[in-house]
Order: structure tokens, then sequence, then C-alpha cells
């Protein structure tokens, strides 16, 4: 049940956008994949596409950039709806099975051709492989597309799960020397699927470089890497790059990760890029996260 929220009509807030058209243009077109049955953890997912849309409610539509001494009050400052054209495309049906992945890959095919960012709300991490095919087959095809995960773990499993969709992706043609890996994490990766990264040619970018080295730096490198078969670039954000505190309702997430402003600092380097053409959130179970 949406909680009832305080209205003021000069404190506009985000969410609640206008429902997807056909053919119409958009900035960014959001599109739920509740993914979940697939999962190596029990998870429920699939539940967290509508608690997004309702936590956006929370928040304003109004940002501000760093400050400048010397100038404050100059900044320069974004009302999202004043500058941007978002959609809603509600949720693709029953993802998890082949039919349905399929089907979900070729929706966000379609949301991607009218749509500068398309963005999936997973979901567990199974709803990276239609994502960043949709998105590939949109502007060209998979060869030419690149792949940059924001994920503690590979991600290169046998097998059909939440743990298997970089895998899943080489193996339908996506090249993995246009792949980056951003936060692969100690204790939560093995010998082999690190020997298998490192066979695919697959970037890696380890967790302590992200504290070690500038995130512009580290952000330009992956773009570079990514954007060098000249096709389109998806970013799967799985939430347990996050710290542990970060991200309570992640299952995989652990000590040592990313904080908030760390993450939204990566995230606001890469949706910079115009090559950007796709992100999916996932990885996060709405029903064991903190109100």
């Amino acid at each position: 049940m949406t909680a009832k929220l305080s209205h003021d009509p000069a404190w506009p807030r985000t969410g609640g956008w206008p429902a997807w058209q056909d053919g119409v243009a958009s900035d960014l077109t959001l599109v739920g994949v509740p993914t979940s049955r697939t999962s190596l953890s029990p998870t429920n997912a699939h539940e967290t596409p509508a608690a997004i849309r309702e936590a956006l409610r929370r928040y304003s539509s109004h940002a501000v950039d760093t400050g400048v001494p010397g100038a404050r009050g100059a900044e320069a400052e974004t009302v999202l709806d004043e500058v941007l054209r978002i959609v809603d495309a509600g949720d693709i049906a029953d993802p998890d099975t082949e039919s349905g992945e399929e089907a979900a890959a070729t929706r966000i095919e379609e949301l991607s051709r009218t749509s500068q960012l398309v963005v999936a709300l997973g979901g567990d991490n199974a709803c990276t492989v239609p994502a960043a095919l949709g998105v590939a087959k949109a502007h060209g095809d998979l060869a030419g597309a690149g792949l940059i995960t924001l994920d503690a773990h590979h991600d290169l499993r046998d097998g059909r799960s939440n743990g298997s969709p970089v895998r899943r992706l080489v193996e339908a043609g996506l090249n993995p020397q246009q792949i980056v890996q951003v936060g692969i994490a100690d204790f939560a990766n093995s010998r082999a699927y690190r020997e298998r990264a490192k066979s695919l040619g697959i970037t890696v970018i380890h967790r302590d470089e992200l504290q070690e080295r500038p995130l512009t730096e580290i952000v330009a490198e992956a773009l570079e890497v990514a954007g060098a078969g000249g096709g389109p670039i998806h970013v799967d954000l799985d939430v347990d790059v996050c710290d542990r505190s970060v991200a309570p309702g992640c299952p995989a997430s652990i000590p040592g990760g990313l904080q908030a402003h760390e993450l939204r600092r990566i995230t606001r380097l890469l949706a910079k890029d115009h090559r950007v053409r796709g992100i999916d959130i996932a990885e996060i179970d709405a029903t064991a996260d903190t109100p």
C-alpha cells in the first residue's frame, strides 16, 4: 500500500511520470524487469520495481551542482522535469522464463529506439541479460556493444541464474574485451571464475582500486574499454557493489563496498556519456530493505 504523502506545490516530487507512448521520444524510460526465480539465494526482488517507484515519490526533483567558494548561491541547478522527458513503461510480465526473457529483450529494444536512456528496474541480476540485449539490438548489434558492471561478483557462473548474466551475454555474442567489471570483491568470487574472466580478456577493476584511484579516472577507463566497439554501452548496477551498511536489502552485499556518495558520483559520471544507453538496477529485495 502506498503511504499518503504531503502535498506542497512549491516542492515538486519525482516519480509519477507519464506512461510511455509508442513513437514518442523521451530522454529516459523506466521499465520494470521483476526477475527473481533463478536467484541463487532466496529473494523477493520481483517486488522491487514497485517499491522503487514508491520510494521515488519521497524525493524532490531539484538538484544543485557543487558549490564554488566565493560564488555561493550561483551554482547551476536542475529541476528534472524541466530538462528531461521521463516516462514509465510499466513492468514486463514473467521475465524469468526463457520466452519471458526473450519478450523482455524485445520490449527493451523497442523502448530503447525512442529513448536516450532506458533504466531497467530489477529484479535480481538475471534482468541484465534482456536489458543489455535489448539496448544492443536497438543500436546495432551485440558485437559492437559494451558492458560495464558495478558488481562485487564476476557473474560468470555456469547455468542460468542471477550469477551467470555476463557469461550468457558473452555466449550470445558480446565481445568480452568490451566488458569492464568494477568493484570485484575479495571473498566473494573464486579462482575458477577469476581465471575465466582473465581468459576471456575481461577488464577487472578490483574493489580496493576504488579507494586508491580517483573515481573520474576509473570511470574514464571503463568507458574507453566498453566503448571500443563503437556501439552502445549498457551499465549493470548490482547493488552488492555497495557496502552492507548502504544496501541492507541486497542479499549478497558485504562490508567494504561503495558508500552511497561514491555510487552517486560514479553513476553521474557514467550518465553524462552519450554512449551509455541502458542501465539496470539489480539485486535489491525490497521486502528485506529498510522502509
